[in-house]
């Protein structure tokens, strides 16, 4: 478990608390750490870098996100159902942040690419479910669950050496490439769960977010009980 970020006082007004939106959460970052923001532990080239750049994309997921009437705009009933379970093993409380309809809005939006290393990698987790106890993911017990996430965040990467980015991700096409391992569709679906939880008002409460204090870099998890 890594340890909490150590905050730092960017408004010290005595303004009234209120909700933050993640368009308000970025512009604090951003005014804190510059321009040139980088999430750590998230390459630039994972595509949550690129939405949470977005002032446009963040408003209009934000607002379809928070709809008493949602329903998924890319993921299908069974594929959604298995990112709730999924996100919520990785980083608890990200049921209550809705991070499932936050991944999905922006899904709706991305490049075919980017969604189909998504699915890939949804898909992966449900395969290994299926391999080991006959069940699909989101199905399985706690426990089990569990089981699978702790062997994929030990697995070896299959990231060539010295590739400092995500475009290497893909489905090899010749005998010899490069394989991906369930350890880098594991962390491809890190960098979606935590970034949507960490950019939400649940993810900036749970770190200690008043309406007055914000800090300057995204946290890694924080969970000792969540994988990371």
């Amino acid at each position: 478990m890594e340890n909490k970020p150590e905050l730092r006082i960017l408004n010290s007004g005595a303004a009234p608390r209120r909700g933050i939106n993640r368009r308000e959460v970025i512009e604090r970052l951003l005014g804190g750490a510059g321009a040139g923001l980088v999430v750590p532990g998230v390459a630039a080239a994972h595509p949550m870098h690129k939405h949470l750049m977005s002032e446009a994309t963040l408003a209009e997921a934000d607002a379809k996100a928070a709809a008493a009437e949602w329903s998924p705009e890319f993921l299908d009933p069974h594929q959604n159902e298995t990112l709730i379970v999924l996100a919520e093993r990785i980083i608890p409380g990200s049921t209550r942040a809705q991070v499932n309809r936050f991944i999905d809005l922006l899904l709706s939006v991305d490049t075919q690419e980017n969604q189909k290393k998504f699915l890939a990698s949804l898909s992966a987790f449900e395969a290994e479910g299926l391999n080991r106890y006959q069940h699909p993911f989101k199905d399985l017990t706690e426990e089990q669950q569990n089981q699978i996430l702790t062997a994929a965040s030990t697995e070896k990467s299959g990231q060539p050496e010295g590739s400092g980015d995500w475009s290497w991700f893909a489905v090899p096409k010749e005998a010899g490439e490069h394989r991906v391992t369930l350890r880098d569709h594991f962390e491809n679906m890190k960098g979606w769960v935590r970034d949507a939880y960490y950019s939400s008002e649940v993810g900036m409460k749970e770190l200690g977010w008043t309406g007055q204090v914000a800090w300057d870099s995204f946290p890694g998890c924080q969970h000792p009980e969540g994988h990371h």
